[in-house]
């Protein structure tokens, strides 16, 4: 009765991590002299290889922003089309906009994580004459592999007057249903913690 108790929790186990879509940011760098200073005016800047992914990124954390109290101008609205966005460029189209802070969204790939789960052991007795043990490791003792579906991106925080980095971290979605869940979860992770680090108000 364990034994099948066990197993019974491996396969809801599987279901649950299969059907789960979660995101953590990973690898957080934080330049400590610029903790606690507030930035009001932000351009949201995405890269990706398709323009419409990037709208989605910019749109997404500028509704974040929003929530703070934040101006923000985005790339796609403000940067002509076909310029690459660099330190010319910011200078060109940028710089007498008093922007205080840009953050760059940058895409990063897939990738799949596998996962082998046991079965549990076969040699367990389970009475019935020796038939039921007989054959439990024929049902019971297999493994199973597990995949998830990773979306990976960069997130970078950019002060102006120097265009240091003040803020950077890599982010991991598991199983996600579509770029719109991504973003919308990446962007909360990053505002969230640029708001900790008293970046934002």
């Amino acid at each position: 009765m364990r034994f099948l108790i066990k197993v019974s929790l491996g396969f809801l186990t599987i279901i649950i991590i299969s059907c789960s879509s979660s995101t953590q940011l990973t690898d957080v760098y934080i330049d400590e002299t610029f903790a606690g200073k507030q930035f009001n005016k932000i351009l949201v800047i995405g890269l990706a290889k398709v323009e419409w992914k990037r709208k989605v990124y910019e749109n997404e954390f500028r509704s974040q922003l929003l929530d703070h109290n934040v101006e923000v101008l985005l790339g796609w609205q403000e940067l002509p089309k076909g310029e690459e966005f660099n330190r010319e460029t910011f200078e060109k189209y940028f710089r007498d906009k008093d922007i205080d802070a840009v953050l760059v969204v940058i895409e990063g790939g897939e990738g799949t994580d596998k996962t082998l789960y046991s079965g549990g052991s076969g040699h367990v007795y389970v009475g019935f004459y020796g038939f039921y043990a007989s054959t439990a490791p024929l049902y019971f003792n297999s493994d199973y592999l597990a995949e998830e579906k990773i979306v990976y991106m960069r997130t970078n925080f950019y002060e102006t007057t120097d265009g240091k980095i003040i803020w950077s971290a890599k982010s991991q979605s598991f199983e996600p249903k579509n770029t719109g869940e991504v973003v919308k979860a990446v962007s909360s992770k990053v505002i969230g913690d640029l708001y900790k680090q008293g970046f934002l108000k």
